[in-house]
């Protein structure tokens, strides 16, 4: 059992290639099923990112990089 690993993160650089990944568009469809977020969309300067908790309580995090 993992133990010691405080965060991961998977980047898609392709993200118009790969997958339909924008941060505001994934917060709705969530929303819209019932998920709880920690915190919405917010413009940062690397970009716009949100918060939200999984069932067991982890921090999890989407970010959608300036482009």
């Amino acid at each position: 059992m993992f133990t010691a690993i405080t965060h991961s993160q998977i980047y898609v650089l392709d993200q118009d290639e790969a997958l339909d990944f924008y941060v505001g568009k994934t917060y709705d469809t969530l929303l819209g099923k019932g998920v709880e977020f920690t915190e919405e969309p917010t413009e940062r300067p690397y970009g716009i990112d949100c918060g939200l908790r999984d069932p067991f309580g982890n921090s999890i995090r989407f970010t959608q990089p300036k482009g």
